[in-house]
C-alpha cells in the first residue's frame, strides 16, 4: 500500500498509535487537556491534519464544559447549534449539542437518532450546506457496554491508494449534494419523517462539489464521498453515477482505510468533514444510556469545483 505521509514530529510524554492499516487516524494518550498548554494544543492541531482528519484523545473524563469549548475552539470557530431544539443543548453552553437517549420523563433531552447496522450510513456532516462545517467532535459522557460504536474512513488515503490511471479522471468530476435527496433517502426507512418544506428547499438548494477534493490546509487530494448526500454526478446517467459512487464508497470504507471506535468515558474524537467519513452504529437504547457532547467547527472550505 502506498503512503506519502511524512513523519509527525514526536512530543515527549505523549503516546500515539495509528488507527488504521493505511495510517489514517491518530490515537493520543498520556495527556491532560484540563490544563491549557499552548505548545501541546498546537501539536494536536498539526496531528489532526497530519492524520488525514481523525484524532482520538483518550483519558479526558471530568473535562469541564468551559474547558472543552476553549480547547475545541483551537480547531475552528464553534457553531451555536441554532437549528436544533434548544432543549437538546447543554444549559449555558449553546456550542454543546447533547446526543444520545437522555430523557426527562418521556421527553428527550438530547438528539437521538437510531442507527442502522447494515448498511452503515457513511457521511460527512452537512455537505449540502454551503459553507459546510469544517469538522466536528464527540466527547463521551456515558456509553453502553456494547454497541454504539462509531466508524471512520479516510478519503485522502483511499484516493492515494486508488488505481493511478483513474485518479486524474475522477478528479475532474463534480457531484451534486442535496438535502432533499438525503431527506428522501432517510424517509425510506422512516416513512413518518416529513418531506422537506418549500422553505427548507429554498434555504438549502443543491450544492456542486468535487468528487475529489483538495484539502485547504494540507493541500492533499482525497475522495469526498458522503454517499447519502450525493444525488448524482454531473454528466452521467443516474445508473452510471450510482454504480461509480457505490464502488468508490466500498473502496474508501474498506478495512485498509477504516477505523471502528469503541467508546470509553472521557474519549474526545475529532473528525474533518473535508477528508473523512463517519457512520454511527446501533445500541440497545431501551437498556443502556448513551450520552455524547458534540461540538461543530467552522473553518476553511474546499473549493466547489475541481
Amino acid at each position: 500500500m502506498s503512503s506519502a505521509r511524512r513523519p509527525l514530529p514526536a512530543r515527549g510524554g505523549v503516546r500515539t498509535n495509528r488507527l488504521s492499516p493505511s495510517g489514517f487516524g491518530l490515537g493520543v494518550a498520556g495527556i491532560d487537556l484540563s490544563r491549557r498548554d499552548e505548545a501541546l494544543e498546537s501539536w494536536l492541531l498539526e496531528a489532526f491534519h497530519h492524520s488525514g482528519g481523525l484524532l482520538s484523545i483518550s483519558g479526558q473524563d471530568g473535562l469541564s464544559p468551559e474547558r472543552l469549548c476553549e480547547f475545541v475552539s483551537r480547531f475552528g470557530r464553534l457553531e451555536k447549534n441554532e437549528k436544533y431544539n434548544p432543549g437538546f443543548l447543554l444549559p449555558d453552553y449553546p456550542e454543546i449539542l447533547r446526543i444520545g437517549n437522555l430523557k426527562e420523563g418521556d421527553a428527550y433531552r438530547s438528539l437521538f437518532v437510531r442507527a442502522d447496522a447494515d448498511p452503515l450510513l457513511w457521511h460527512s456532516d452537512d455537505s449540502f450546506r454551503d459553507p459546510q462545517p469544517m469538522g466536528s467532535c464527540l466527547y463521551c459522557v456515558a456509553t453502553p457496554p456494547e454497541g454504539g460504536d462509531t466508524y471512520f474512513a479516510g478519503g485522502i488515503d483511499a484516493y492515494r491508494d486508488y488505481e493511478a490511471d483513474d485518479r486524474d479522471r475522477l478528479a475532474t468530476l463534480v457531484a451534486v449534494h442535496s438535502y432533499d435527496y438525503l431527506n428522501e433517502f432517510l424517509r425510506l426507512s422512516n416513512p413518518h419523517r416529513p418531506p422537506l418544506s418549500a422553505a427548507l428547499k429554498a434555504k438549502h438548494p443543491p450544492v456542486r462539489r468535487p468528487l475529489v477534493a483538495r484539502h485547504p490546509v494540507s493541500g492533499e487530494r482525497g475522495f469526498y464521498l458522503p454517499r447519502c448526500h450525493i444525488e448524482s454526478i454531473e454528466g452521467m446517467s443516474r445508473e452510471s453515477s450510482d454504480e461509480l459512487l457505490d464502488r468508490l464508497l466500498d473502496h474508501t470504507t474498506s478495512p485498509a482505510f477504516r477505523y471502528r471506535h469503541r467508546w470509553r468515558v472521557g474519549d474526545l474524537v475529532f473528525w474533518d468533514n473535508r477528508s473523512a467519513l463517519h457512520a454511527p452504529s446501533p445500541f440497545d437504547d431501551a437498556r443502556y444510556p448513551r450520552l455524547m457532547y458534540r461540538l461543530t467547527m467552522e473553518g476553511e472550505q474546499i473549493a466547489n469545483s475541481p
